[in-house]
């Protein structure tokens, strides 16, 4: 069976706060109290404010289906076109369904959107302290330049800024068409 990825709309709204909750919870709670996690969340993935980036020109929002029509992850992207830099602001997979090659394929589409923006890299943040993502980027070519900080609730964190090169026709991540 194949990951399905489509771009994502209203009626996956749901799907993306119980995603980006879950794997907040997994991935977060040992460093970030959960209080300061569901104030972030209350905030930044309210159905009102996912509505409205849904709406933004420069983002772009992906899940990920598993048969039967389990949305298990999602990819969100932005292009910010003053700092010529496309984001991926936005991956996540539900624990249950991570190890299984679907956050590969979601970072395969933000490349090909990239590609399709005549964007020739890609570029992410992730906080030092969620070790395994930070590893399986670096895994995946990333290279990271620069940290800000970047706060959810009363608790602010170290997020390191990288990017990975596009190689046309060339997934870095399996490193193969």
């Amino acid at each position: 069976m194949t990951t399905r990825i489509r771009s994502w709309n209203e009626s996956d709204i749901e799907a993306v706060r119980k995603i980006t909750w879950e794997t907040w919870l997994a991935a977060y709670a040992g460093f970030i109290p959960v209080n300061d996690l569901q104030s972030y969340f209350d905030s930044a993935y309210s159905h009102a404010a996912l509505r409205e980036v849904l709406s933004r020109p420069n983002v772009d929002g992906y899940v990920a289906e598993e048969p039967p029509g389990v949305v298990a992850g999602y990819l969100k992207t932005h292009l910010e076109a003053e700092e010529k830099r496309f984001y991926v602001s936005s991956v996540y997979v539900l624990p249950s369904f991570q190890g299984r090659g679907i956050g590969a394929a979601l970072m395969k589409t933000a490349e090909d959107r990239a590609l399709a923006l005549g964007m020739s890299e890609v570029w992410l943040g992730v906080m030092i302290q969620n070790t395994p993502a930070l590893e399986w980027y670096k895994r995946t070519g990333f290279h990271f330049v620069e940290e800000a900080p970047f706060t959810m609730g009363n608790t602010t964190v170290v997020h390191l800024i990288g990017y990975r090169t596009i190689i046309h026709g060339v997934s870095p991540i399996s490193g193969q068409n």
